[in-house]
């Protein structure tokens, strides 16, 4: 059986099974209100815990009993192959994931995806929540590029899950605005006025996530640079689409520099839920 070891380092998510529940736990008791109910699929940040964590909790917690989970990632860019994960299961502090290779194998055939061979954050962080969700459900993991053809991962999903008949959630693992010197980036200068241009751009593309608008999602992304991951989001979109989900909602919005007034850098976050 071959297993993928845990790549990131423990200040990007706890390393033992009390220290996940504890924070999870947590969160959940504080954030009880910004609860949806059955979600079939969400967009969901993938920065550290310490950052960004409880959003992406969030959108978790409140997705809907499932038979299988897949979890979309990026850091892709445009052009740039689909990725899977091959192996039979994942390390988590919550123990092995199971694959889900039916579904791997299905989806991987029809956007023609490549085995990912690279460690990478973007479907990592999300593992050990979804460990603790969905204890003993099979997870599918891919990355898909910030392209159009992201949409067309979705849909291969939503096609699967009626073709098999099962119940699946899945998560577009995304980031929003990278803003400041670190990041060669500062349209609106720097400092309060440019971390507040940033979230503007940030509440343009978390507004067409809501909508549900896969070509305005795009269309900020690589006009503003508000998405680090938009194929994520717009494969998460198109399968919520595809599926027969009706109703959107942002859970929870938020950025690295709300819990650090003094940084020169701010990294946007959101979570955004789909239900029928």
């Amino acid at each position: 059986m071959s297993v993928r070891p845990r790549s990131l380092p423990s200040g990007w998510y706890p390393t033992e099974r009390g220290e996940v529940e504890a924070k999870l736990g947590a969160w959940g008791r504080v954030d009880e209100a910004a609860r949806s109910e059955d979600l079939m699929a969400a967009i969901a940040p993938h920065a550290g815990w310490y950052y960004s964590g409880r959003i992406a909790w969030a959108a978790w917690r409140s997705a809907a009993e499932s038979d299988a989970v897949v979890v979309v990632g990026g850091h892709l860019p445009a052009g740039a192959e689909f990725r899977y994960w091959d192996e039979d299961g994942f390390e988590t502090p919550l123990g092995l994931v199971k694959a889900e290779p039916s579904l791997t194998a299905a989806v991987a055939g029809v956007v023609a995806a490549v085995p990912d061979r690279h460690a990478d954050n973007t479907v990592e962080i999300h593992l050990p929540m979804a460990a603790m969700r969905f204890p003993g459900i099979p997870v599918a993991c891919f990355r898909a590029p910030n392209d159009g053809r992201a949409s067309k991962l979705g849909k291969a999903v939503a096609d699967w899950a009626m073709k098999s008949g099962k119940k699946v959630f899945v998560l577009g693992s995304t980031d929003l605005t990278h803003y400041g010197q670190a990041y060669g980036f500062e349209p609106g200068g720097p400092g309060p006025d440019g971390f507040s241009w940033a979230r503007r751009a940030d509440k343009a593309i978390t507004d067409a996530f809501v909508g549900m608008d896969e070509a305005e999602a795009l269309r900020r992304a690589e006009s503003d640079c508000s998405a680090c991951s938009v194929g994520a989001a717009i494969a998460a979109i198109s399968y919520a689409r595809r599926i027969g989900a009706l109703r959107s909602r942002l859970l929870m919005r938020g950025s690295s520099d709300e819990g650090a007034p003094s940084s020169e850098a701010s990294v946007g976050y959101c979570a955004v839920a789909y239900r029928v």
